[in-house]
C-alpha cells in the first residue's frame, strides 16, 4: 500500500512539474529567445543602413524596402522557426494517418491530395494578390505616418496652431486614407475569390468521399459500423491535418514573398560605403590638402551639374566658398565628405584619390559643422562628442569657449544633463542658434585634417557670430578650413574666397582683391551692406 502512494505521489509530482518546465520555457527561453532575434534583427537592419550608400536616401522606393525589412524581417523569421516545428509534426500525423485510410480505400486518400492540391494553388494565388496589397500600401502607409509625425514632433507644433499647415495635412491625409481603403476593397475582392475556390473545393471533395464511402458499404466492400466510423475519422483527422499542413505550406510561400522583399533591401549595391578592400589607405595626420582635379557631378533627374570643377586648397588654409542659392556649394561638401562620388575627373586628399581612403577612416579626420544640425536625446556631454569623447577638464574647456556655459546656467544644468524632452522632462531644449553652437563645439574634441563649416552661423545672433567666426579663423587654428558662407561679412578675414556660379569657378581671391573686381562678390557684398544699412537707419523695419 505505502508503495502505491508513493508511486501516486511521485506521479503527481512529475504531472505538477510539467506547467512549471512548460513555463520556465515560455517565460525564460522562448520569450526572451523571441526578444533577442528580434533586436539583433534590427540592429542588423540598422547597420545595413550604414553600409548603404548616401544616393539612395534620395529614392522613396529605398525606405518602402526599408519598411518591409523593419516590419517584417524579425517577425518572418520568428515565425519560420516557429513553422519548421510544425510542419515535421504535421507530416508525421498524416504519414500515420494515409496509412489507415489507404488501408481501407486509396481512392479516398487520393481525393484528399486532391483537395490539398487545388486550395494550395488558390492559396498561392490568395498570397499573390496580399503581397501585392502589401506593395501598395506601403508607400501610403509611409504618407500616413508622416501625418503622425507631424503631429508628434514639436518643432512642427507653431506652423500646426498658426497656420494653415493643418489643412493641408488633414487633406493628405483624408486623401490617403481613402487609397487605403480603396486598396483594401480591391484586395478583399481577390481575397474572397482565392478563398471561396478553396472552400468550395474542400465541400466537394468531402461529399464526393461521403459517396464513395457510402457506395462501399452498399457492395459490401466496407463491413460494420465500427470500420465506417474508424474510416471516416482517419479522413476527416486526415483532410484537418492536410489543412494544417496546407496553411503551413501557404505560410511558407508567403515567407518566401516577403523574405524576397527583405532581400531586396540586403542587397542594395553600395559602392561607397563597402569597405571590403583590406589596401585601402588611411588618411595621414596633419592638415589636409584638397583637390578638385577636373571634377564633374550631377544628380539624377536634375540640370544641375558641376562641371570641370578646378581648386587647390594648401594644407592649413581658410577658404570660403561663396554664391547665390543653389550653384552647387553644398554639393561640393558633400563631394568632399564622400557621400556621393564624382561622375568624372576626381578629389584628392593629399595628392591621393579620395576612393583610394578607407571612407570611415577619412570622414573621421574631416569635421563637419552644418546649417541644418542635429541634437540627440543624450546627456549634453554626449551631444558634443559625437566626434568621440573628452575628458571633463577638455569639455569644461570647450563649453566655456564656445558660450555653451550660459546654456547650462539658464537651465541650471550640467553636462551630465539629457538634451530634448523627449525622454526626460527635466531636459535641455536648445534653439537654433545653441543647436549650431553646439556643433562648432562638436568640431573641438579631437583633431581633424580638414574642417568643414556649411552655414554654420545662419542662426546665430550677431554678436554670437562674430565670436563664432573668431573662434574658426583664430591663428591656432592650423587646420585646413572651408567655410560655406551666405553672410559675406563673417569671412572678409579667410586667406581666399571662391565665388561659385552654375557649378563652376567664377570668381577667386581676398576680399579686397574681389572687391576691386567690381564682379559677382563686390555686388553680393554691396547689397547685403546696403541692407544693414538700410536696417539700421530704420530699426522698426
Amino acid at each position: 500500500m505505502g508503495k502505491i502512494l508513493l508511486l501516486v505521489i511521485a506521479f503527481q509530482c512529475a504531472i505538477a512539474f510539467i506547467p512549471l518546465v512548460e513555463d520556465i520555457y515560455m517565460y525564460f527561453l522562448k520569450n526572451i529567445a523571441n526578444v533577442k532575434i528580434d533586436l539583433k534583427i534590427k540592429r542588423g537592419v540598422y547597420l545595413q543602413v550604414l553600409k548603404t550608400d548616401y544616393k539612395y536616401i534620395d529614392d522613396p522606393e529605398y525606405y518602402d524596402k526599408y519598411k518591409w525589412a523593419i516590419d517584417q524581417h524579425s517577425a518572418n523569421s520568428a515565425e519560420a522557426f516557429s513553422l519548421i516545428n510544425q510542419t515535421l509534426s504535421a507530416i508525421v500525423v498524416i504519414v500515420s494517418l494515409i496509412g489507415i485510410v489507404a488501408a481501407n480505400n486509396l481512392i479516398v486518400v487520393l481525393l484528399c491530395f486532391v483537395s490539398m492540391i487545388i486550395r494550395l494553388y488558390a492559396a498561392f494565388q490568395y498570397n499573390k494578390a496580399d503581397l501585392k496589397m502589401e506593395d501598395e500600401i506601403i508607400p501610403v502607409d509611409r504618407r500616413l505616418d508622416y501625418t503622425r509625425r507631424i503631429f508628434y514632433l514639436k518643432n512642427y507644433s507653431a506652423d500646426l496652431k498658426s497656420t494653415g499647415l493643418r489643412n493641408y495635412i488633414f487633406k493628405n491625409y483624408d486623401k490617403m486614407s481613402g487609397k487605403k481603403i480603396s486598396i483594401l476593397k480591391k484586395s478583399g475582392r481577390k481575397f474572397f475569390l482565392w478563398s471561396a475556390l478553396g472552400d468550395i473545393v474542400y465541400r466537394v471533395i468531402m461529399i464526393a468521399i461521403i459517396l464513395i464511402i457510402a457506395y462501399n458499404i452498399y457492395t459490401g466492400n466496407i463491413i460494420g459500423s465500427a470500420t465506417y466510423m474508424t474510416i471516416m475519422l482517419s479522413v476527416e483527422k486526415l483532410d484537418e491535418y492536410l489543412y494544417d499542413l496546407f496553411d503551413m505550406i501557404k505560410s511558407g510561400d508567403r515567407l518566401g514573398m516577403h523574405g524576397e522583399k527583405i532581400r531586396e533591401f540586403f542587397s542594395v549595391i553600395s559602392k561607397i560605403e563597402t569597405n571590403d578592400d583590406p589596401q585601402k589607405t588611411e588618411p595621414s595626420s596633419g592638415a589636409f590638402s584638397v583637390e578638385f582635379k577636373n571634377a564633374v557631378f550631377s544628380y539624377p533627374n536634375s540640370n544641375f551639374k558641376i562641371n570641370n570643377f578646378n581648386l587647390y586648397i594648401n594644407p592649413g588654409e581658410k577658404v570660403a566658398i561663396v554664391g547665390r542659392n543653389g550653384v552647387g556649394k553644398s554639393t561640393l561638401v558633400k563631394l568632399l565628405m564622400r557621400f556621393y562620388d564624382v561622375d568624372n575627373g576626381s578629389i584628392r586628399i593629399n595628392g591621393i584619390d579620395i576612393k583610394s581612403y578607407d571612407v570611415n577612416e577619412l570622414r573621421s579626420r574631416i569635421g563637419a559643422a552644418f546649417q541644418n544640425s542635429n541634437i540627440y536625446a543624450m546627456s549634453f556631454s554626449d551631444n558634443i562628442g559625437l566626434y568621440g569623447s573628452a575628458d571633463d577638464d577638455t569639455l569644461e574647456y570647450i563649453v566655456n569657449k564656445t558660450g555653451l556655459n550660459n546654456v547650462l546656467e539658464k537651465n541650471h544644468a550640467d553636462i551630465t544633463t539629457e538634451v530634448t524632452k523627449e525622454f526626460d522632462e527635466n531636459g535641455i531644449e536648445l534653439s537654433g542658434g545653441e543647436i549650431q553652437k553646439m556643433a562648432i563645439a562638436r568640431l573641438f574634441t579631437r583633431d581633424f585634417g580638414l574642417l568643414i563649416f556649411d552655414e554654420p552661423s545662419s542662426a546665430l545672433d550677431p554678436l554670437s557670430e562674430y565670436e563664432m567666426t573668431k573662434l574658426i579663423l583664430d591663428s591656432s587654428n592650423l587646420t585646413t578650413t572651408i567655410i560655406v558662407a551666405h553672410r559675406l561679412s563673417t569671412i572678409r578675414n579667410v586667406d581666399r574666397i571662391i565665388v561659385v556660379d552654375n557649378g563652376s569657378i567664377k570668381e577667386t581671391g581676398t576680399h579686397d582683391e574681389l572687391m576691386l573686381l567690381h564682379g559677382e562678390y563686390y555686388e553680393m557684398f554691396t547689397k547685403q551692406a546696403e541692407n544693414y544699412l538700410d536696417n539700421a537707419k530704420n530699426p522698426s523695419t
